[in-house]
């Protein structure tokens, strides 16, 4: 599944672009502290494989 452009920002590792997005809203447990943050990254030039970040930080919302 690639990742919808809209609302998702470039960052530039290593001179490959990558494209990043955060969910705007917390889920229910994110919101409650239960389970942490989670982003997605992946190929800004070839999309199709995402990457899950998953932090030991709570939601920026929070």
């Amino acid at each position: 599944m690639a990742l919808v452009k809209k609302g998702s920002r470039l960052i530039i590792v290593d001179g490959t672009t990558y494209r990043w997005r955060l969910r705007g809203r917390p889920t229910y447990d994110q919101g409650l502290a239960m389970s942490p943050l989670t982003y997605a990254v992946e190929h800004a030039q070839t999309p199709g494989t995402t990457l899950v970040i998953t932090t030991n930080q709570p939601h920026l919302s929070n």
